[in-house]
């Protein structure tokens, strides 16, 4: 696959980024929507995961920047309340992660000859992909 356009990439990493701080606010959703023993049992789970993803997001914005591009949000974001169970609330989570993994994925190609994006995306998907393995093992 071809390299994509210098703009392309920007609105790819721009996308990514709103992506990350979707997850972000999701996380941030469910974390407050648990209850009772499920809250205290994953409260350090869902901390860990806002603040990763508010990292991504971070790294993302930096990358942009170094192109020489500020970085630009679009998110359009609805979520339900209401109490959820741990399970639900773990499920929705490897929803959230899975997507963040194929997206990087589907990046990877398209940044093919940029040393410091090409490795960029590939420490992602590795971060992404043991987040996917973790989520999925807790709800064996």
């Amino acid at each position: 696959m071809k390299p994509i356009k210098h703009v392309e990439i920007v609105d790819e990493l721009n996308r990514l980024m709103a992506e990350e701080l979707e997850a972000f606010l999701r996380y941030f959703q469910l974390r407050y929507r648990l209850r009772g023993v499920d809250k205290l049992a994953a409260e350090n789970f869902f901390q860990k995961a806002m603040d990763e993803t508010l990292e991504h997001a971070e790294a993302i914005a930096a990358h942009i920047r170094v192109l020489g591009e500020t970085p630009k949000l679009n998110i359009k974001l609805e979520v339900g309340g209401g109490p959820v169970s741990l399970k639900e609330a773990l499920n929705d989570a490897l929803i959230f992660e899975q997507q963040a993994l194929n997206a990087y994925k589907d990046m990877l190609p398209r940044v093919a000859g940029d040393p410091g994006l090409e490795d960029f995306i590939r420490k992602q998907i590795a971060t992404e992909t043991e987040h996917v393995q973790e989520i999925a093992m807790l709800l064996e």
